[in-house]
């Protein structure tokens, strides 16, 4: 199976797996999850702060990077087990 490319997968595969790490601490020091928090909120805000710093990143707001994206959502997620998996896209 293809993998679909992405804007955001675009913008992590030019990322080292040290900027990913850096990614990943950010994010954790970011939140103070609550553990009575359901893991899919957990995971969608995660997601949420990968859209944002690849917006950041890119020059464009969170709203207009979700806008080029189909499924902006989808994309986020995926971006976000990439960050955690360390994968080399």
């Amino acid at each position: 199976m293809e993998k679909q490319r992405t804007i955001i997968a675009e913008w992590l595969s030019g990322k080292s797996k040290k900027q990913r790490s850096n990614i990943l601490g950010s994010m954790a020091e970011q939140f103070s999850i609550p553990e009575s928090l359901p893991i899919d909120g957990v995971m969608e805000q995660l997601a949420a702060t990968i859209l944002a710093a690849c917006a950041k990143d890119l020059g464009l707001s969170t709203m207009e990077l979700s806008g080029l994206l189909r499924e902006p959502r989808k994309d986020a997620l995926a971006g976000l087990i990439t960050v955690v998996r360390g994968e080399e896209s």
